[in-house]
């Protein structure tokens, strides 16, 4: 598929085109220059064509930051994947030295560049737009990212230069999202499950701020993996830029398909990581549970990993369990058929004559009887139980015990309702 990429120096609002033009929000935008530091990618469609747009960094070519040389990289790479590149400045500030740079780096890649001038909402930026001519590019748009204006223009000359291809039907894709706690090797999870550099990796926690994203195929399946901040608690978070990137993680689980929650094997399971598999769960999503960096424990003590996560994870007997070393790639081939098992774990259906049979084993409720058992949805699973009285929790519980061991139904939510009707006269 076609490919545009945004480049600019920090705060020109290349995050807020990238949002305006997927129409969803996955780049955090605040004030604070430089917030976004990874490639974070989405899909524009416009006029019947679809084309891949990359977000990238805050580019300036000699700054002076622990990441700069690998957001650098990452922009460089998110540059040679590109078809087009949109090189942002800001109308408001006006032409600045970092800008000229940042298009004579550009312009060695031999792409066709856009130069979208932003903010020019404003009597400042009218009188500063001839300056933009210094940088010699012949294709200049006029944009304002917050009202969203000037960006049909921008989107009928992409489409028309990008090569056409032939319009596919869209694939069905799984989308994984990984979670975490801060530091608990996430995003060296993203790069080991695609095999690339996606994502920024750095000792220092919080270094992912955005949703990153990437596809790969496996199996005959196509995956997209999300890579998220990590999670702290609420009293933990010091800055909005942190509280803003971890709402917008949380609000990636209605649009997952299964979570990895990856936590760090040296530290163990902390109640954040119990809230954070709750929060799964409670949206009736698949989960799946990866203890991470296991090179750092003792051989001998690995065959302990699992038995004394699920100690820590109580009424989670029903989750994989995957231990795993992102760093040195080991266990990834294991993750990934567990995340296609529960996919198919979670789009089963049972058999009606089976069903009917395991019914006449189970229990009754306390005061009335169980009528039959019936399944009414899949992705997420939901089974109706026709019982003759209300009946507590703890039959419920009973009842999705049943299920799971009879039916399997590994890392997926069962979801129970009861529907209670009168007895019937003998």
């Amino acid at each position: 598929m076609p490919t545009v990429v945004i480049v600019g120096r920090k705060n020109v609002g290349k995050s807020t085109i990238f949002n305006r033009l997927i129409g969803m929000r996955l780049s955090v935008v605040y004030k604070e220059p430089g917030i976004t530091r990874d490639r974070v990618y989405g899909e524009v469609e416009w006029c019947g064509t679809t084309f891949n747009i990359i977000d990238t960094g805050g580019f300036f070519p000699d700054e002076e930051h622990t990441l700069a040389g690998q957001i650098s990289k990452q922009i460089d790479m998110g540059v040679r994947e590109a078809d087009l590149i949109y090189l942002v400045v800001d109308g408001k500030e006006g032409l600045t030295p970092a800008d000229e740079s940042i298009c004579q780096h550009v312009r060695k890649s031999g792409k066709p560049i856009f130069l979208l001038v932003n903010k020019t909402d404003s009597k400042e930026s009218q009188r500063n737009l001839p300056d933009f001519a210094r940088l010699g590019i012949g294709d200049s748009f006029e944009v304002a990212s917050e009202p969203g204006i000037g960006f049909g223009r921008v989107l009928d000359k992409t489409v028309e230069l990008l090569p056409h291809e032939r319009r596919k039907k869209r694939e069905n894709k799984v989308r994984i999202l990984i979670l975490g706690r801060p530091n608990a090797g996430k995003s060296t999870l993203l790069n080991a499950m695609t095999d690339s550099e996606r994502a920024i990796v750095d000792e220092q926690p919080g270094t992912t701020r955005d949703v990153l994203n990437a596809q790969f195929r496996y199996n005959g399946t196509t995956l997209e993996v999300i890579d998220t901040c990590g999670l702290r608690r609420r009293s933990r978070i010091r800055t909005r830029v942190e509280f803003y990137s971890m709402m917008r993680a949380i609000r990636m689980i209605d649009h997952a398909d299964i979570a990895i929650l990856v936590f760090d094997t040296t530290h163990g399971i902390v109640d954040q990581d119990r809230r954070i598999a709750a929060l799964v769960l409670s949206k009736a999503k698949c989960l799946i549970i990866a203890p991470n960096k296991i090179d750092l424990i003792n051989k001998g003590n690995r065959d302990k990993i699992i038995p004394s996560t699920y100690k820590s994870l109580v009424s989670l007997n029903f989750v994989p369990v995957v231990p795993i070393s992102a760093k040195n790639r080991y266990g990834i081939e294991t993750l990934l058929k567990h995340i296609l098992n529960t996919i198919h774990e979670n789009k089963k259906v049972v058999d009606k004559e089976t069903l009917r049979t395991f019914t006449t084993h189970l229990q009754s409720p306390t005061g009335g009887h169980l009528l039959h058992v019936r399944q009414i949805q899949t992705q997420p699973l939901i089974f109706r139980a026709t019982v003759t009285t209300h009946v507590k929790e703890s039959y419920i519980k009973y009842l999705r015990n049943m299920l799971r061991n009879y039916f399997g139904f590994s890392g997926v939510p069962l979801l129970i309702k009861t529907h209670v009707v009168k007895k019937r006269r003998q």
